[in-house]
């Protein structure tokens, strides 16, 4: 995704590259979320809570904070919903161009490029993790709640790091936020069978059935994570197929129903916080609403224009082109703060943590995530090249066989 306007399509029967910039603002935005989301969880109450709706903490205005719209500051999971949403549209979006304007997908160049991509720099968000901790140990004080001390133990094992830097394990990280790559891996891998699926689909007019599939997983596995979350990239793949064969993905003006509508959505994602929706049929229904305000959120800033004043302002484009960086650093950051500052109230965090975030972000994007970005298209590239000769020669060695052949009979 590039940080350019978007710009409508110049006439024409197949697609042109239409930037769809709106989206990167909204995983700028996204991004801002969970870092919100982790310095409340230093709150000893609102840890209790973490991602799991249903758990009311003490207080009165924790639970203002938890049972209320106001959630939505601090909804980590259903921002990191909105995350796999948009990877499945940004990885199925440039296959669904090309085939639209009747040219290959070069697979042999996205697979050494998706790995680069995605592993150097989770491995350098590991790396600075452990640096963290080695920094400032953490800490079992039971002061400081849950997430601090059980989500954040102690130790370093090697055999535990080496499972860490393979992105093996769901959960136990050392930066927790990397089990969300471990989904985004698993679905780069399996990228192709989603994208013959859905556009098998889509041929007989049936784009409908895998997002109603998808949709139907977690009422009934009490789970959008069912799956390691691929119904919800799923989702995402269906859209982004549709708007790569469509010459004019984004309208030249909003529609004037469009961000009325978005807010909605908005409010929708926090269904599950509400009161009253404590029972487990009523958390599967929630589940299920919940990823599709979030899928329709997604639908309506690209093709409504909803927000889109907002998502394409300067500072919101900076935070989308920082937020894969400030999502691998900003819990270490977070964590290490905390473990600082423990004789203050942790609500000073919602104002340290960005202001310590920021420098380390950029620094990771200019040093880490840029160069790794760079290497990647190179790696696909060269992978891609070498690939071809390696087939041109094959094919010259069976013309030379056959010719060979001919000339003895």
């Amino acid at each position: 995704m590039s940080s350019s306007p978007s710009t409508p399509p110049p006439s024409s029967g197949k697609p042109a590259a239409v930037r769809l910039v709106e989206l990167d603002g909204l995983r700028g935005l996204a991004a801002v979320v969970v870092l919100i989301h982790h310095a409340l969880e230093t709150v000893p109450a609102l840890a209790e809570v973490g991602a799991r709706p249903g758990v009311v903490p003490t207080g009165a205005f924790n639970r203002i904070l938890t049972q209320s719209p106001l959630h939505l500051l601090w909804a980590g999971h259903e921002a990191v919903l909105i995350f796999f949403v948009l990877s499945g549209v940004a990885l199925t979006y440039p296959v669904a161009r090309r085939h639209a304007q009747g040219r290959r997908f070069d697979w042999v160049d996205y697979a050494p490029r998706r790995f680069v991509r995605l592993w150097l720099p989770a491995a350098a968000s590991t790396t600075f993790a452990v640096i963290a901790m080695l920094l400032v140990p953490r800490s079992e004080n039971p002061a400081l709640g849950h997430w601090m001390t059980v989500t954040h133990p102690r130790g370093l094992s090697a055999s535990q790091m080496l499972m860490e830097y393979l992105l093996i394990p769901k959960h136990a990280y050392r930066n927790t936020v990397l089990w969300s790559l471990h989904a985004e891996a698993i679905f780069s891998f399996v990228l192709p069978l989603m994208i013959l699926g859905v556009a098998l689909c889509a041929r007989r007019r049936l784009s409908w059935l895998p997002v109603a599939a998808a949709l139907a997983v977690p009422v009934i596995t009490a789970s959008p994570g069912s799956g390691s979350y691929l119904p919800v990239f799923t989702v995402g793949a269906v859209m982004g197929w549709a708007w790569g064969h469509n010459p004019a993905p984004v309208p030249e003006r909003p529609r004037p129903w469009a961000t009325a509508q978005a807010l909605v959505c908005l409010l929708l994602i926090t269904l599950a916080w509400w009161p009253g929706m404590g029972s487990h049929t009523a958390q599967r229904l929630a589940n299920a609403v919940t990823l599709a305000a979030a899928a329709y959120l997604v639908h309506l800033v690209v093709r409504a224009g909803a927000l889109r004043g907002l998502l394409r302002s300067c500072t919101v484009q900076y935070l989308g082109l920082m937020s894969f960086s400030l999502y691998l650093v900003h819990e270490p950051v977070v964590v290490s703060l905390r473990l600082l500052t423990q004789p203050l109230s942790p609500w000073w965090l919602l104002i340290l943590a960005p202001l310590v975030s920021a420098p380390l972000t950029w620094l990771f994007q200019r040093y880490i995530e840029a160069p790794s970005h760079r290497l990647a298209r190179r790696t696909g590239a060269l992978a891609s090249a070498r690939f071809a000769q390696w087939s041109e020669r094959r094919r010259s060695g069976r013309a030379a066989g056959q010719v060979g052949q001919v000339g003895e009979a």
